[in-house]
């Protein structure tokens, strides 16, 4: 039975109490309660099919579900319960599966919400808390199994071996459908992506992306902590597809949110690069990784006082360092970085500190830019530093647009290989006259 969604304190309080929301302010609760639709259903009824083709995202909010899967050439076995609170068919969404992967069946009386898959995109895309909500629950799943699905696992890991055979053969076929697709899933990604100009008082952002045929995990930005302080991040998840893309917008909230001021004798402070990057390594080898060390991040941040000009910053895993343009000369930042974020549990990252003087530029690359490769010749480091020396605009926004452009003539029309951010920031006499 489906039920008029009515704007109440009913449907938010169930849909408060979701997992999948958890993280999200009122208004923005109350903003997704316009989209679900309230469903009774008796027990017994089947609320998925494993052959259905995914429409919909349910969430459960009174009763208990058992989730259940048909293998190849078995029984229907049962592979969980769940119970109000929990969230499901959200996966075959995701992926863009053309079925769903596993049944589920009402063991009582329950009460769902229903989101249409458009919608769920939606939420996705605009509230990076869902992304890791999805993340934490696979991790909680994964880590629920117990020893006597193990078997069960082998002969479903064979299954999905030869479906993805299967289905590879099948996007061969469909190859412009799915490129369509993956540009729609691109202009989500590059929403996350900072704004091409910014300024701050003495301060000059600008930023430029060139995106690969897949999804990418690279990152970048820049965010004002305060009045006289600039965070400067960029980074890159490994791998590539709708997993990379997932874990970045979850690194990019966590980084903007592990930036904090703390309170320290009456005064406000920012916590240190290395104590930040610190912080976010134990949080991802927590949530994300689990140890795995074929999961990690590559990331550096920096934090800069825009009246002083003095640059803290800690680097991780960065294997193409930054460069700082200084009297026409591009030069990298550091010779070498600490641990990927991901890799080395408990590790403690260092803060190194310069300073910056007016007319100087700072540029944080991916290493999509240096690894960008035309036949057997790549852009490389020196090529990029030539570039840069060039592109120096006195007094000006550093022009990002000529990097870009070399970048493309150099490709002389090849696809890249891997997204390419490019951020950078010029340094110039503020009008302050507190500095």
């Amino acid at each position: 039975m489906i039920l008029a969604p009515e704007m109440s304190s009913d449907l938010l309080s169930l849909l408060s109490s979701n997992s999948l929301v958890q993280g999200l302010t009122r208004d923005q609760v109350a903003r997704l309660a316009g989209m679900v639709r309230l469903e009774t259903h008796p027990a017994g009824t089947m609320l998925m099919r494993q052959s259905e083709r995914p429409d919909r995202v349910f969430l459960l909010a009174i009763g208990k579900v058992q989730v259940r899967r048909h293998l190849h050439n078995t029984e229907e076995n049962a592979i969980a319960d769940l119970d109000a609170g929990s969230f499901f068919g959200e996966m075959a969404v995701i992926t863009g599966a053309a079925r769903h992967s596993s049944s589920v069946v009402a063991m009582t009386d329950v009460t769902v919400l229903t989101l249409a898959a458009a919608d769920f995109d939606k939420l996705i895309a605009e509230y990076p808390e869902t992304t890791r909500n999805v993340l934490a629950k696979l991790i909680e799943q994964l880590q629920g199994l117990n020893d006597r699905w193990l078997d069960t696992l082998r002969v479903e890991k064979q299954v999905l071996e030869w479906k993805v055979r299967e289905r590879t053969q099948e996007l061969e076929n469909m190859h412009q459908r799915v490129r369509r697709e993956l540009a729609l899933a691109q202009n989500i990604q590059r929403n996350l992506l900072p704004e091409k100009r910014k300024s701050f008082p003495g301060i000059s952002v600008a930023t430029d992306y060139i995106p690969c045929d897949e999804l990418g995990g690279d990152i970048t930005g820049v965010f004002q902590i305060d009045e006289t302080r600039l965070a400067v991040y960029g980074g890159d998840v490994c791998g590539h597809g709708i997993y990379a893309a997932m874990v970045m917008s979850y690194v990019k909230k966590l980084i903007e949110t592990s930036v904090k001021r703390i309170l320290l004798k009456g005064q406000y402070a920012v916590k240190p690069p290395g104590a930040v990057l610190t912080s976010i390594n134990q949080s991802f080898i927590t949530e994300i990784s689990q140890g795995d060390p074929e999961i990690y991040l590559t990331l550096f941040l920096g934090i800069l006082d825009m009246r002083k000009l003095g640059f803290e910053y800690a680097s991780a895993g960065i294997h193409v360092p930054p460069l700082v343009l200084a009297h026409g000369k591009a030069e990298e930042l550091f010779g070498q970085s600490e641990y990927p974020i991901g890799h080395v549990q408990g590790h403690e990252f260092a803060t190194a500190r310069r300073s910056f003087s007016p007319g100087e530029v700072f540029l944080f690359v991916s290493d999509g830019v240096i690894e960008a490769r035309r036949g057997d010749e790549v852009f490389g480091m020196e090529r990029l530093k030539t570039v840069v020396e060039e592109a120096a605009v006195d007094g000006q926004c550093f022009d990002v647009e000529k990097v870009v452009d070399s970048v493309r003539s150099f490709l002389a029309g090849e696809p890249p290989q891997d997204d390419m951010c490019i951020l950078g920031i010029t340094i110039s006499e503020s009008d302050d006259p507190a500095k």
